[in-house]
């Protein structure tokens, strides 16, 4: 599932798609933590950061993604356009372009306490995914608790990603469930 507002491009169809599968999807069951819940972040604003975006939105309510059951349709969630407010962009920059250890911590426990009105049950998220395109177009992921971010060079500077590397390297990169039952 992902979260989204009304400006998103891919308009108010997907959402009310989304909400379908939200109404109608059994989300938790004794003894079992659903999920991955991830926070998608691109920091490329470019016409080529948007494109990135929607493959990674179609992949993701796509019923052939499952990313070798990780990523369960109805079970999971990316927060692409909303995300929790102590997630910014200026944290994430810190955490996966500086490798600040500080904020790895300060972003771990963002990850750790967010509560999301619209999905009382479910405390907490993952991990986040990014795609920076400095110097080299790569995707980038932390997962809650650890110590560092994973990385996945996706294209050479100055090319664009194939859709098939930006699928592969969102599996790859998924963060695991890290919250409890």
């Amino acid at each position: 599932m992902i979260c989204t507002t009304n400006n998103f491009s891919f308009g108010k169809s997907i959402i009310s798609f989304l909400l379908f599968t939200l109404a109608f999807s059994s989300f938790s069951y004794a003894g079992y933590a659903g999920g991955p819940y991830v926070v998608w972040i691109n920091l490329d604003r470019s016409i080529n950061g948007k494109r990135v975006d929607k493959i990674i939105a179609n992949f993701a309510t796509s019923k052939s993604a499952n990313c070798d059951g990780q990523w369960k349709m109805g079970d999971s969630l990316l927060y692409m356009v909303e995300r929790p407010f102590s997630i910014s962009d200026s944290l994430v920059e810190d955490v996966f372009l500086r490798n600040d250890k500080i904020q790895m911590k300060r972003l771990s426990l963002a990850l750790k306490n967010h509560r999301d009105a619209d999905f009382p049950s479910h405390e907490g998220l993952d991990g986040v995914l990014i795609y920076s395109n400095k110097r080299d177009a790569k995707m980038m992921s932390f997962t809650k608790g650890k110590r560092k971010v994973e990385s996945m060079r996706l294209a050479s500077q100055g090319e664009l990603p194939s859709k098939k590397d930006i699928e592969d390297a969102f599996c790859a990169l998924l963060p695991p469930i890290t919250r409890s039952p």
